[in-house]
């Protein structure tokens, strides 16, 4: 968990250049919070690891509707535009079992979503720790 938490918080703060210094101090302290752990192992999340390195992580959680919602979507800057996140997306997808997806997306993520066939559904806030209150977009699949 210590490694994933890590990989979370190298990745929001290297790649989230939609957000400012307050919003990437309150995701870590989101991400250092005790029930983050039980939230990341809630859901089916799968990582793709190099010589004993998380590169990426990616899970799906079943939703009351049917759909399955994408989440803990995570590279490491070091591995981004390598296709990590897109292999790891897609392998959630696939080991969902369903034919819909939703997700909230980070804004600068928007852009991978769209590759892979996601449309806007609507604007979305996420609550981070210290009052914080994050953009994100609601995007959906199927």
């Amino acid at each position: 968990m210590a490694a994933l938490r890590a990989l979370h918080d190298a990745s929001f703060a290297g790649l989230a250049r939609a957000y400012d210094a307050r919003a990437i101090v309150a995701h870590a302290a989101l991400v250092a919070q005790p029930d983050y752990a039980e939230d990341v192992l809630g859901s089916d999340l799968w990582v793709a690891e190099r010589d004993g390195l998380l590169l990426g992580s990616a899970g799906w959680l079943a939703q009351p509707d049917g759909a399955a919602r994408i989440r803990k979507v995570f590279v490491h800057p070091d591995a981004a535009r390598q296709g990590v996140a897109t292999a790891l997306v897609t392998a959630a997808e696939r080991r969902s079992g369903r034919n819909r997806f939703v997700l909230r997306a980070y804004l600068d993520a928007v852009p991978l979503y769209r590759r892979l066939g996601y449309v806007e559904e609507a604007p979305g806030t996420m609550e981070l720790p210290g009052g914080v209150s994050m953009p994100v977009l609601l995007m959906r699949k199927g």
